[in-house]
């Protein structure tokens, strides 16, 4: 039997939808700098057209105030001699000026600034076509020499950048007729020093921008990488929490069924037992109790970070429900011989809206931590209203304290503090975690205060549903 090969378009399109991120930077990468480029040199050359234009047009309008201030002595080669001094004063990047008059076969100089050329005979397809069509004409060139001048290029002409417009534009007498044309050339250096200077800074400009935007895009592609990354970690993170759920779950029941056969053999429901196999039974109680405990903990973890935890709101008074707690442990507390008190507060305590199973619960394992972690001595729990704006429930013991270190990493998820005092003591580390959770939910707050070798102290804050007064629940710290 053969197996059929894959087939490598659906391999790439795979490989393209997962992984689209980076072709997209790419594209951006090649794309967004080419497109600065095309239009740095498009507003580059259009920047020089438009003053070539302007300087095409002044050439031009050069020549028509100079028909307009000479139509009165076109005659006259002395004055106009004068002019063309006149114009060169004034205008230094006028570089030659030529009057031509047409005798029907050639163009001779009558005036230039080119003395030499006067008399001479000027040759030029512009001077015919200006002549023949009586307009105007402007050309590029890069000779600056006069129409008395031979006009083919030298070599070093050829060779330089400086650019000139000759204008050739016939001028009129009072009558309208051609009388003359002029030649001018008008020097473009000190527009083209300008346009290199702002092409220079637009290049630097241009490859500055060009950085940046490659820094940028090689930021973004991090950034892809980096969100990718996170989504996957997202992923994982309802992976790993779902499956806590569904082994916690699983985990429950057989738990449950094995503290269920263990309690039937220590009360003897199958036969007395002899006390070696009462001992095994008692230690695998207690290791079967301490895995329910860690179980019960992985689930309320697993319903708080899926929201899952669900509050039945109402109105509590807190007297009542710290001596349900109390009661509760207080064989715990006779067991290791401490006292194991509650002082009830003078005057009558604001209602507070809370769960009360939930309340119960946060009771629970502060009270249970404090006696827990207390070798010997007292675990007291006051209640009062204090300064008439709050209420104050402490629960304090005379246990092993702990370090301002440990007090900032308490609330942290699996956080046990690590001594050979407590080294033997059991814990998961979950249970402060879920008691701040639980305090939060409730809208309420917590806060630890320990010394190490002197005991600790507990505060959470609710809310007064009435508003006149903040409850304040205070009790030991849990250790693990």
């Amino acid at each position: 039997m053969s197996l059929a090969a894959p087939d490598k378009t659906g391999v790439s399109s795979m490989f393209l939808r997962k992984n689209w991120q980076i072709f997209y930077a790419i594209s951006l990468i090649v794309l967004v700098p080419i497109a600065i480029v095309l239009n740095t040199l498009f507003v580059v050359n259009r920047f020089r057209a438009t003053m070539d234009t302007e300087l095409q047009h002044t050439s031009l309008i050069i020549g028509k105030m100079f028909n307009v201030t000479s139509m009165d002595s076109l005659d006259d080669a002395a004055k106009l001699q004068q002019r063309v001094d006149d114009i060169a004063a004034v205008l230094p990047e006028v570089r030659s000026v030529d009057l031509l008059k047409y005798d029907g076969k050639d163009f001779t100089v009558i005036a230039s600034l080119y003395r030499d050329g006067i008399g001479q005979t000027a040759h030029g397809t512009q001077n015919m076509l200006a002549s023949y069509n009586g307009q105007a004409i402007a050309f590029l060139t890069k000779s600056s020499r006069s129409a008395a001048v031979d006009q083919q290029l030298t070599p070093e002409e050829a060779r330089g950048n400086e650019r000139f417009w000759g204008v050739v534009m016939p001028l009129k007498d009072a009558k309208g007729n051609t009388a003359l044309l002029l030649s001018m050339k008008i020097s473009l250096a000190q527009m083209d020093d300008l346009v290199r200077s702002n092409l220079f800074w637009s290049y630097f400009w241009l490859l500055v921008t060009i950085l940046i935007v490659m820094l940028v895009l090689a930021t973004n592609t991090k950034l892809f990488r980096y969100a990718s990354l996170y989504r996957r970690l997202q992923e994982v993170d309802q992976m790993k929490d779902d499956f806590i759920a569904m082994a916690s779950h699983e985990l429950r029941a057989p738990i449950t069924a094995i503290r269920g056969y263990l309690s039937l053999f220590l009360d003897d429901a199958f036969g007395k037992l002899d006390e070696k196999p009462r001992q095994v039974m008692r230690t695998t109680m207690a290791i079967a109790s301490h895995l329910g405990v860690l179980v019960e903990d992985l689930l309320e973890v697993s319903r708080l970070e899926q929201g899952r935890m669900k509050l039945d709101l109402e109105l509590l008074s807190i007297e009542p429900i710290v001596e349900e707690v109390m009661e509760q442990l207080r064989i715990e507390a006779q067991k290791k011989n401490l006292i194991f008190e509650f002082r009830r507060p003078d005057i009558a305590l604001p209602l507070i809206s809370g769960d009360r199973s939930r309340l119960r619960q946060v009771l629970i394992n502060l009270c249970s931590n404090a006696i827990k972690y207390t070798p010997s001595g007292s675990v007291t729990v006051t209640a009062e209203l204090k300064d008439g704006s709050a209420v104050e429930i402490r629960v304090m013991d005379t246990g092993l304290g702990m370090s301002s270190e440990a007090r900032e990493k308490l609330f942290q998820k699996f956080y046990r503090v690590r001594t050979a005092d407590t080294a033997l003591i059991p814990g998961t580390g979950l249970g402060l975690w879920i008691t701040r959770q639980i305090v939060e939910l409730m809208r309420g707050k917590i806060f630890c205060d320990s010394i190490e070798r002197v005991g600790t102290q507990m505060s959470v804050l609710f809310p007064a549903a009435d508003g006149r007064a903040t409850a304040v629940v205070s009790s030991f710290t849990e250790k693990g």
